[in-house]
């Protein structure tokens, strides 16, 4: 009934004009009809020409067409204004025509317009091209040329040349058609030169160009001269002036002064300085080092325009240094061989000069000579070819200090009687070549128990005294008696343990003054033996062993070991457990199945054990549980949607592995559970569900995707939460909530 109502109403509207008695008639109109254009606008470019049918009566349609004159490119040629580009038409000009078929009304008609565009030729300015010759310009060039026939029209008219100068020192052109000649200035600044600028102006009668050219007039450089002064002789280590202020440029001056020694040894040590300033050099001649005396310096003087000029001087270094004495003998000191003193001989100096080398070195007394008793001084001298002279003195002492020779009894060992020892030890004997005075000895009435030196001493005429010694030893050789405390064994607290090993006692007849262990602070694991050591005070030691046992039974700690991990299938599972012994450190963890294993949907076991060095050993377990991933509920659910009590809504759900693709899940055993949420709680008990016998659970092996039919007949409207829950895995996913609405 519809469908045939909208037909009526459309054969009303389509028959409405005729039945009104309204006409339709198609009139093109193109305005301006007919247009006059210039090749270029005012600002140089091609024209751009409109087309305007816009006043085209009864028209909907418009189509442009190209009739005669050189062809263009319309641009949008289907609408009611199109344009184009004025194209080139050289001297004559040229006239376009177009077409204008304008198409409208129904039935539909089509009426045609013609409309013609003249253009008209544009002259062009001509083009300004110039060059110059020579390219390089130097001061005085007697002839440089400024060439303008490079200037084209491109409208091929006649051209007439003006050449005027806009900057620099003023010249006189003369003019030659396109080209002008002038002389270059003959004196520019230095060292840039000067800048000409000249412009070339062209006309072809009407409209006109120009160019400019700027002409570089390069500075000529005239060489520096180069002045050197410096002394014939400097002494060594004298002051030395090497002058060169005498040198000049002709031009602008002189921009460096570079200064360099040519021939040495000796060699000079120039100072630092600026090249910009150094006309003069002072500094200190050098020392000799060899005959060599002689020293040439060159002057390089340096202009603005990097030009140079050399000047060489010599200089004569005179020997000023005396020679240097080697170490001379010192202060030396002789005995006494008989009263008129003693014969001494000695090792002469030598001496070094830096020019003659090597010297021989003269002493008075000379070596050999008999020195009385006393002291006599030597004196040591020398000259170079120079005669530069240096002395050196040392003395020589004579004297008598040789005491008596003496020779004491043997050495007495004795075994003690008591805390001292009464003991004979003989009488010493002593000789000397002036003569023995007396013998005494320290010798005490009875000696302690070890060893006494005894000094004998005898004295000559002349007070020297000898001496000699003689050993008493008293002995004790018996050593103390030592007691060790029990065994130990104590369990370790690390890779070493403190232990309490107690006190051993001791016991000596004469008495321990000792009793010491070389137990260490600490204990590794395993059976250490203690020494204990008692001395006496005869210096006796007795020992006796103890055993200290330290024993590893604490097996080692583990860390890190997972409480448990859940993961979704395909997700490999990570753990790194380590695990700490008391006495090993880290030590290493062995976990079975081991880090990124891949388990099975479901629950698997995994168990990580560590083993210290001493076999204890220590393990735990954990579960790692691997469930489905879920995208969630499928369309049609929408959370934010009402559903129709009684309504049957499709949920549908697909299982996934940890990267989201779509699992074949059709062993995944899903159960259903759905709850009433009163005021934001859900009920404890899951509503009864109507499943509609077998079609209620549904699995699509095509896709993979699960659809439980929720029946909600029966139902009160409100909130209910849906869970999914797989019995394969014991995953619980949710919850998802439904509104329900009457």
């Amino acid at each position: 009934m519809k469908r045939e109502l909208l037909s009526a109403i459309a054969l009303v509207a389509l028959a409405s004009p005729a039945m009104a008695g309204q006409s339709c008639d198609v009139i093109p109109q193109i305005s301006p009809a007919d247009q006059s254009v210039k090749e270029l606008d005012p600002s140089g470019n091609p024209t751009v020409v409109k087309l305007n049918g816009q006043s085209s009566k009864d028209t909907t349609k418009y189509l442009w067409v190209q009739t005669s004159g050189p062809a263009v490119t319309l641009q949008e040629a289907t609408s009611a204004q199109p344009t184009f580009v004025v194209p080139k038409v050289g001297p004559s000009g040229a006239t376009l025509t177009f077409r204008l078929d304008a198409s409208g009304c129904s039935p539909l008609q089509t009426k045609s317009l013609t409309t013609t565009v003249k253009v008209a030729t544009t002259n062009q300015a001509p083009v300004a091209a110039a060059t110059v010759s020579p390219e390089v310009v130097y001061e005085g060039t007697p002839l440089v040329t400024l060439d303008g026939s490079a200037s084209s029209d491109p409208d091929g008219n006649p051209l007439s040349y003006v050449w005027s100068q806009l900057s620099g020192p003023a010249v006189t052109l003369q003019a030659d058609g396109a080209k002008a000649t002038f002389a270059a200035p003959a004196d520019v600044p230095y060292p840039d030169g000067v800048s000409l600028s000249f412009r070339l102006t062209v006309s072809d009668g009407s409209l006109s160009s120009s160019t400019d050219k700027i002409v570089n007039v390069q500075w000529v450089n005239e060489p520096p001269k180069a002045v050197l002064a410096c002394p014939e002789t400097v002494n060594e280590g004298g002051s030395l002036v090497l002058d060169g202020s005498g040198s000049s440029d002709s031009d602008d001056g002189l921009a460096a002064y570079s200064w360099i020694q040519l021939q040495g040894t000796p060699n000079a040590d120039l100072p630092d300085y600026d090249p910009a300033t150094a006309a003069r050099l002072e500094f200190t001649a050098p020392r000799l080092d060899s005959p060599n005396n002689k020293m040439d310096f060159r002057l390089q003087v340096t202009d603005y325009g990097k030009l140079t000029q050399d000047a060489v001087c010599t200089v004569k270094v005179l020997d000023v240094t005396a020679p240097v004495i080697g170490d001379a003998p010192g202060n030396l000191t002789a005995e006494a061989t008989s009263a008129a003193g003693a014969e001494v001989t000695f090792t002469a100096p030598t001496a070094t000069d830096n020019v003659d080398g090597v010297l021989a070195v003269s002493c008075t007394p000379a070596s050999g000579a008999t020195f009385p008793l006393g002291t006599s001084t030597v004196t040591c001298s020398v000259s170079d070819a120079a005669q530069n002279g240096a002395s050196k003195e040392f003395s020589i002492k004579v004297q008598d200090t040789t005491a008596p020779a003496v020779t004491p009894p043997a050495p007495v060992t004795a075994e003690a009687t008591g805390p001292t020892t009464e003991v004979a030890i003989g009488t010493a004997s002593a000789t000397d070549a002036v003569g023995v005075k007396a013998i005494t000895s320290n010798a005490p009435a009875s000696y302690p128990v070890g060893a006494t030196i005894v000094t004998w001493s005898a004295s000559d005429d002349a007070g020297n005294v000898g001496t000699a010694t003689q050993s008493v030893t008293v002995r004790d050789t018996t050593a103390p008696v030592v007691t060790p405390p029990a065994a130990v064994t104590v369990e370790a607290t690390g890779p070493s343990t403190s232990v309490v090993i107690g006190n051993a006692s001791a016991s000596d007849a004469v008495g321990v003054i000792s009793l010491t262990s070389d137990a260490p602070s600490v204990f590794p694991v395993g059976t250490t033996v203690v020494t204990w050591a008692a001395k006496d005070a005869a210096g006796n030691t007795g020992t006796a062993p103890q055993s200290v046992t330290v024993q590893d039974t604490t097996p080692p700690a583990l860390k890190g070991v997972p409480s448990g991990l859940t993961l979704i299938t395909g997700q490999a599972a990570t753990y790194e457990p380590t695990a700490t012994d008391l006495v090993d450190g880290d030590v290493p963890v062995l976990c079975t199945p081991g880090s990124g294993y891949s388990f099975a949907l479901g629950t698997s076991t995994v168990t990580c054990s560590a083993k210290d060095s001493h076999g204890n050993r220590a393990s735990a377990n954990f579960n790692v549980t691997v469930q489905y991933g879920f995208n969630g509920l499928l369309a049609p659910y929408d959370a934010n949607k009402s559903y129709k009590v009684k309504s049957a809504i499709p949920l549908k759900w697909q299982f996934t592995n940890n990267t989201g693709a779509v699992l074949a899940s059709a062993g995944a055993q899903p159960a259903v559970t759905i709850y009433q949420v009163s005021s934001g709680v859900a009920a404890e008990d899951a509503i009864t569900l109507d499943d509609a016998g077998a079609s209620g659970l549904q699995y699509d092996n095509l896709t993979n995707t699960w659809q439980f039919n929720w029946k909600t007949t029966g139902l009160s409207a409100g909130i209910y939460n849906v869970y999914i829950q797989s019995t394969l895995t014991g995953q619980k996913i949710g919850p998802f909530p439904v509104k329900l609405a009457k």
